[in-house]
C-alpha cells in the first residue's frame, strides 16, 4: 500500500529549500545509478521536488514512505550525507552504513530524525495545494 509522505526541506549550506530539495532527489537517484556511469546531460531525480502553493520559498519532496530504492555497487553516498549537516556523527555514521552494506533501503528508513513528515492531508491543510484544478 501506498504511504505518500511530503517532507518539506529546510534550506541548508546556503542552498534555497528548491535548491537542496532537488539535490538530495538527485543523490538519491545517484545511489542507483552512479554519476560516472550516467549519460552526460542527462539529469535524473528519484523523487518529485514539490512547491508550497502558499508559499513559494518552501518545498517538499514527495516520496512513498515505503519505496525500495535499489542500490548500486558502485555508490557513493558521500554527497547525500552531506547534504544532511545536522546529523549528529552517530546518526551519519549510521546512514553511511546502512547504505554501504545494503542492495537495496527503503526511503522511510533514510530520513533523519529531525525530518518533518507531512501526510497528504496535513500538507492540504497547511497551503501546499492551494492551486490544484478541480
Amino acid at each position: 500500500m501506498s504511504h505518500t509522505i511530503y517532507l518539506p526541506v529546510v534550506p541548508r549550506l546556503g542552498l534555497t529549500s528548491e535548491e537542496r530539495g532537488r539535490a538530495i532527489s538527485r543523490e538519491l537517484f545517484n545511489l542507483t545509478l552512479p554519476r560516472h556511469l550516467q549519460v552526460e546531460g542527462a539529469a535524473s531525480f528519484l523523487l518529485e521536488v514539490r512547491q508550497n502553493d502558499s508559499d513559494p520559498d518552501e518545498w517538499a519532496l514527495v516520496g512513498d514512505h515505503d519505496h525500495e530504492i535499489l542500490v548500486h555497487p558502485e555508490r557513493d553516498v558521500t554527497a547525500l550525507v552531506a547534504l544532511f549537516p545536522q546529523l549528529s556523527e552517530e546518526e551519519r555514521s549510521q546512514l553511511t552504513y546502512y547504505i554501504a552494506t545494503s542492495t537495496s533501503v527503503t526511503f522511510g528508513n533514510l530520513l533523519p530524525s529531525d525530518v518533518t513528515q507531512l501526510t497528504q492531508s496535513e500538507a492540504e491543510a497547511l497551503g501546499w495545494f492551494v492551486n490544484q484544478p478541480s
